[in-house]
């Protein structure tokens, strides 16, 4: 009697350690989940900063290049103005001389993305001296 006793007694052991089993490895596996699932989104929340930024660049660059074909066309071109390309928008500051240099600078926003573009031109031949982000004008 007291062999069926234990068998029994073992029976209901080995259901207990494998339903004990299974939710240890239900919570690992939900655990594992919820990790993946969190880091796939805070890496698609550094593509989409990554994307902003770099619409931003060359949105402010598009800028640049606009100034760059006004000052060829009128060496008096002052810019001071807001240019609007396929509905964002880009401001062109006041154009700015330093000896036989132009200065342009741009600034672009695209979202939480902003990019401030200085610009260094020779006045006659346009060559560029330097381009360079900066953090704010």
């Amino acid at each position: 009697m007291r062999q069926n006793h234990f068998s029994c007694s073992s029976k209901y052991s080995s259901g207990l350690i494998a339903i004990v089993t299974s939710i240890i490895l239900s919570f690992l596996i939900i655990l594992v989940a919820t990790v993946l699932g969190s880091s796939a989104f805070f890496s698609r929340s550094n593509d989409v900063d990554f994307l902003s930024k770099q619409a931003s660049y060359f949105l402010a660059r598009s800028c640049l290049d606009r100034a760059l074909l006004e000052l060829a066309g009128n060496s008096n071109y002052s810019g001071n103005e807001t240019i609007t390309i396929d509905s964002r928008q880009c401001t062109i500051n006041p154009v700015e001389t330093s000896g036989s240099n132009k200065i342009i600078k741009a600034a672009a926003q695209v979202n939480s993305a902003v990019t401030n573009l200085k610009l260094t031109v020779v006045s006659t031949t346009f060559a560029t001296v330097s381009l360079e982000e900066v953090s704010s004008f």
